[in-house]
């Protein structure tokens, strides 16, 4: 079986509320699911950390420095492929105007409770469950 190693960043707001992105279209392996954290694969030689704070670049043109570790996640995404998920968290300080969209169709902020109820993998929803005990 293949192993996908990534890594994803979650922000959060003082309302404990996450940035979720809009994946439609932009899906990989086959996987149904519109929503879902910003992040992705890490490459050969790179570690979790480096590949958040690229993808995070990469993903909103943003520079991305105050983070924090949360946990490891491993799930299925289908019959041939396992995966490693590494997450981190970082707070909102300002609305979104931050962030540069590049990936995805938007993004949007969600409570816990309604990121529950979203059709997310497995892995998410463990992430998810957890951040009520973190945030």
């Amino acid at each position: 079986m293949k192993i996908r190693r990534v890594s994803i960043i979650i922000f959060f707001n003082e309302k404990k509320r996450i940035l979720l992105q809009d994946r439609t279209g932009i899906n990989k392996f086959g996987l149904k699911y519109k929503w879902g954290f910003f992040g992705g694969g890490i490459e050969e030689n790179e570690t979790p950390k480096h590949a958040v704070i690229r993808e995070t670049k990469e993903e909103l043109d943003f520079e991305l420095k105050n983070f924090k570790y949360i946990g490891k996640y491993e799930g299925k995404i289908n019959d041939n492929i396992s995966i490693i998920l590494y997450a981190f968290i970082s707070p909102l300080f300002d609305n979104l105007t931050k962030f540069k969209q590049k990936e995805g169709r938007k993004m949007k902020l969600f409570s816990l409770i309604e990121a529950e109820k979203l059709k997310l993998p497995e892995y998410d929803k463990r992430v998810i469950i957890d951040l009520k005990n973190i945030l």
